[in-house]
């Protein structure tokens, strides 16, 4: 099963939107980096931890960005730095994939909270 339909059916293209909104992120950092992010492998790229192609200093940078633009696409406020709501062992920093995961959770807990 493909990463992108781990949104399930209905939020598909939320999904989808994510994932472009973490791709622009990162691409938005790479003026500071010495060489550029490979994304070549799409939702299995590597991000963070071994084997990772970016620094805890970029990766904090690039969730900031991503928190930002959360705020401006869909109005909501979400703080993707606390990993209270991971089950031990979880990764959610080590692939694009992995990422839009822990974001697509963390939304819909906003979501869930607003209610």
């Amino acid at each position: 099963m493909s990463d992108r339909h781990i949104f399930g059916k209905e939020s598909c293209n939320q999904g989808h939107s994510i994932i472009s909104l973490i791709e622009a992120a990162i691409l938005r950092q790479e003026p500071l980096l010495e060489k550029p992010v490979d994304l070549s492998r799409g939702e299995s790229s590597r991000l963070y931890g071994p084997d990772g192609q970016i620094d805890s200093l970029t990766l904090v940078s690039v969730i900031v960005d991503i928190e930002d633009q959360i705020r401006l696409q869909f109005g909501m406020e979400v703080c993707l730095a606390d990993l209270t709501v991971l089950p031990k062992g979880e990764a959610p920093f080590a692939t694009v994939a992995s990422l839009a995961r822990y974001v697509a959770r963390r939304l819909e807990l906003a979501l869930t909270s607003e209610i």
